[in-house]
């Protein structure tokens, strides 16, 4: 089994317990001084950790057989989508003898030898081994948003999760993660744009096309759209309001909509308070989009 790697300790990282057993420092001047990292382990203020090195730091204060897995193996294996406050899953074999450390987000799952790499000295549930540990995760909408996002980083077969899935049955999740498999697609670049993709195929519409881009008739690129029925020219566009909030960004937005219009295009613009609250509502405007265009499935 691989082993995460023990390098020179971090003078900014320290263990609550063992600071304040030593004394010198009041729990009120530990407090101002240090910021919880996870379970006991605790770093300096003044610090900020790149995703990787917040996954290195935790990893190496483990024991040498816990691997890294979830949503932080995905991060190892260069996926871009996660929450800012991730957790850092810790996988051990059931046979391990040592005890999780106090406060750890430690799994006992069955690992083998293949479901085990190593990146930068730490050990990380493989490609595959991720795949199956977040297609299975709930809700499934965000499900289908991490496989996108480990597809897109890190391609992997289809065939080879189904098959990985199959040797898996009786776990939970599997269900819910081999009626996913077919929808994986790594060209997706946001998880919206699964929720959306997951919404569409759920009401049985028909499967639109991927970051599809647009030409005008001089053949200069001039959009891309998150989803579409290129044929029909019926545009599915997802507004997340950290690129669609400014006034640059928005008046941007009108002109190549507008641009889109002349061409013929319907563009359908859902934003988060809608996909959140108005999802059949969402539906029945991409079914009308379709019946108008005289599309029937």
């Amino acid at each position: 089994m691989t082993r995460n790697s023990r390098s020179e300790p971090d003078k900014r990282i320290i263990r609550r317990q063992k600071a304040l057993a030593a004394g010198g420092l009041s729990v009120e001047h530990f407090a101002a001084m240090y910021t919880k990292l996870h379970g006991d382990l605790y770093v300096d203020r003044s610090v900020i950790l790149e995703p990787k090195q917040r996954i290195a730091t935790i990893a190496s204060s483990a024991p040498d057989d816990v691997v890294v897995g979830g949503i932080a193996a995905k991060i190892m294996h260069g996926g871009l989508w996660f929450d800012g406050d991730f957790t850092v899953e810790l996988v051990r074999a059931p046979a391990s003898g040592n005890k999780p450390g106090r406060g750890r987000a430690v799994r006992r799952r069955e690992l083998v030898v293949g479901d085990i790499v190593e990146i930068d000295g730490i050990a990380v549930t493989s490609v595959v081994r991720t795949a199956f540990d977040l297609g299975r995760m709930a809700p499934e909408w965000r499900a289908l948003g991490h496989l996108d996002d480990l597809m897109r980083v890190a391609t992997f077969s289809l065939e080879e999760l189904d098959c990985y899935a199959k040797g898996y049955s009786g776990y939970r999740g599997v269900r819910q993660l081999r009626g996913l498999i077919p929808l994986i697609d790594g060209l997706a670049e946001s998880p919206p744009e699964s929720w959306v993709r997951l919404m569409m195929h759920r009401a049985d519409l028909p499967t639109p096309e991927v970051q599809v881009e647009v030409f005008d008739d001089s053949g200069h690129g001039f959009a891309r759209i998150d989803l579409a029925y290129e044929r029909l020219k019926i545009a599915i566009e997802f507004d997340g309001k950290e690129f669609h909030s400014t006034p640059e960004q928005r008046a941007h937005d009108e002109a190549r909509d507008a641009k889109l219009r002349a061409t013929g295009w319907i563009i359908i613009r859902i934003d988060a308070e809608r996909l959140r609250t108005d999802q059949w509502g969402i539906i029945i405007e991409i079914e009308q989009a379709l019946r108008s265009r005289g599309g029937y499935f």
